[in-house]
C-alpha cells in the first residue's frame, strides 16, 4: 500500500474491510440530532475524512463520489492541510444522501475508531475519537459493535500500520494523548481488543480490567437513564 501499489490493492483492502459496524444502522440512530439531518460523520462540518494519495487515485478512477475538501475557512482549512500527513488529504463526499458504500474511504469505515497502541508500541485493538462522545450513537453503544467488523478493522491496520510506519506513529501519539486526557479526567480508556473482548484501561498504569461491553459509558444525548450509570472507575 504506497502510490505505487495498483489499484487491485486498493479494492481488495475496501472488500476485506466492508463490514457494517453493528446490525443498526447508526447514521439513523444519531441523523435526528444533527440540525440538517445528516449523520454526524458524514457532514465535514464535524468530521473530515483524509484518504491516502492511492485512495483518492482509486477513487477519482471509479467514482464521481468524491471531491478533494475545499474549506470556508480559509485559517481552519491551512490548520487541517498542516495537520494532515504527507501521503493523505482531505476528501468530502457529495453527501450521505449519495453514499455508495463500496467506494467509502478507509477513514469512513474506520469512524468512529482507531488503532490503540500502547506505551510498548503495542496495537492492542480499537477505541475511539472521544472528541464525538457527544455526537456519535456508537460511542454510547459500544456493544452494538460486530464480531466481524472488529476483525475486519484490525485486519486492515495490521496493512496499513506495516505499510504506513508514520501512521503507526501519529496513532501511537494520539493514543498517548488520550491516555494524557483521560487521567486528567480520572476516566478509564475503553478498548475493544483484538483477543474479541472488551477492556476498561488505567491510563496511568494501563492495566487492563475486562468487562462487558454494555457497561461502558453512554453520552448525552443518547444516555438512557444516565442516572442508572457509575462513572467509569479510575484505576
Amino acid at each position: 500500500m504506497s502510490d505505487s501499489h495498483s489499484h487491485w490493492s486498493i479494492d481488495e483492502l475496501y472488500r476485506s474491510f466492508n463490514a457494517p459496524i453493528g446490525a443498526l444502522d447508526c447514521g439513523q440512530e444519531c441523523a435526528p440530532y444533527n440540525e440538517n439531518g445528516a449523520p454526524f460523520c458524514c457532514d465535514t462540518q464535524h468530521s473530515i475524512p483524509a484518504a491516502y494519495t492511492a485512495e483518492w487515485e482509486y477513487l477519482q478512477s471509479h467514482t464521481d463520489l468524491w471531491h478533494q475538501w475545499q474549506p470556508e475557512n480559509f485559517e481552519l482549512g491551512e490548520t487541517l492541510h498542516q495537520q494532515t500527513p504527507e501521503d493523505m488529504l482531505l476528501l468530502e463526499c457529495r453527501g450521505h444522501a449519495h453514499c455508495q458504500r463500496s467506494y467509502r474511504t478507509i477513514a469512513c469505515r474506520a469512524f468512529p475508531f482507531f488503532p490503540y497502541i500502547n506505551r510498548s508500541g503495542e496495537f492492542l485493538g480499537l477505541s475511539y475519537y472521544w472528541e464525538y462522545e457527544d455526537r456519535c450513537w456508537v460511542l454510547s453503544h459500544l456493544d452494538c459493535i460486530s464480531a466481524e467488523y472488529r476483525q475486519q478493522f484490525i485486519k486492515t491496520f495490521e496493512v496499513l500500520l506495516a505499510t504506513y510506519p508514520a501512521e503507526g506513529e501519529n496513532f501511537a501519539a494520539y493514543s498517548a494523548e488520550m491516555r494524557q486526557i483521560f487521567a486528567q479526567h480520572r476516566r478509564a480508556i475503553p478498548l475493544l481488543h483484538r483477543n474479541g473482548n472488551a477492556y476498561k484501561i488505567s491510563p496511568a498504569s494501563e492495566r487492563m480490567r475486562r468487562c462487558d461491553p454494555a457497561d461502558f459509558r453512554q453520552f448525552e444525548p443518547y444516555a438512557i437513564a444516565a442516572q442508572l450509570r457509575f462513572p467509569d472507575e479510575y484505576e
